[in-house]
């Protein structure tokens, strides 16, 4: 099990490295190559190409990344994968597409709060501070049925 640890920990670090890479390109205007990094990035953290997660609901998406995982390596994929999604939706305000931010966003908060009910760490503070930040990015009403369903109970004040 260490070494499944050390491969976790690495590619985790990998993503973070990928994400200060998207945002250099997206700073830059770069959104084409901030977009493919994004995809490469996500096609790491699943192991499997975009088209075999992306057209799933978030709910598969979430136990996709956690198949064989402890709770802590579940709740780090999936704190990375709203982290990249919450980063294509920076891009796509960055660009003027608002639609597409607003989907990236939802999609990336309800990860975030699908992780909080089914991985909950020790020390929740961090992971709601993640959950109020990108609920405060998204209109109440811009939000849909099964992320307001979430959000009621948590009590994020978003």
């Amino acid at each position: 099990m260490p070494q499944r640890q050390d491969y976790v920990e690495r590619m985790l670090e990998e993503l973070r490295q990928s994400l200060a890479e998207v945002a250099r390109y997206r700073q830059a205007g770069s959104f084409d190559a901030a977009l493919l990094t994004l995809l490469q990035a996500q096609e790491r953290l699943f192991v499997r190409p975009v088209a075999e997660f992306m057209t799933r609901p978030v709910a598969e998406q979430v136990r996709l990344l956690a198949v064989g995982e402890t709770a802590a390596h579940a709740r780090e994929k999936c704190l990375a994968y709203a982290a990249l999604l919450a980063e294509a939706g920076s891009i796509y305000a960055a660009n003027g597409r608002a639609d597409l931010a607003r989907g990236a966003d939802e999609v990336a908060l309800h990860v975030l709060l699908l992780a909080a009910r089914q991985f909950p760490p020790s020390d929740p503070a961090e992971l709601q501070a993640r959950i109020a930040a990108l609920a405060g990015r998204l209109p109440a009403d811009a939000r849909g049925a099964e992320v307001r369903a979430l959000l009621r109970p948590s009590e994020t004040g978003a």
